[in-house]
């Protein structure tokens, strides 16, 4: 299992008070491909994947660390 504090995050991104909202992984995973990020929409922090262009949800979770585990249990 890898490191649940191996994530990136995506400054770009952050919130108006410089606060993280993207992280993304890479995974190399065979059916979802190379990365994956976790999105927090404000609510919940939902674990992406990009196909063809556009982001799919995989899971919503309560917590950023509940979402980086959910990761290393289902896509690493």
């Amino acid at each position: 299992m890898c490191s649940l504090e191996d994530w990136k995050v995506v400054e770009e991104c952050n919130d108006d008070n410089n606060n993280p909202t993207v992280w993304t992984k890479t995974i190399n995973h065979e059916k979802y491909g190379k990365y994956c990020w976790i999105t927090f929409d404000g609510k919940k922090y939902l674990v992406e994947i990009s196909r063809v262009g556009d982001f799919v949800v995989l899971a919503k979770c309560k917590s950023l660390k509940s979402a980086k585990r959910w990761v290393s249990m289902n896509l690493l």
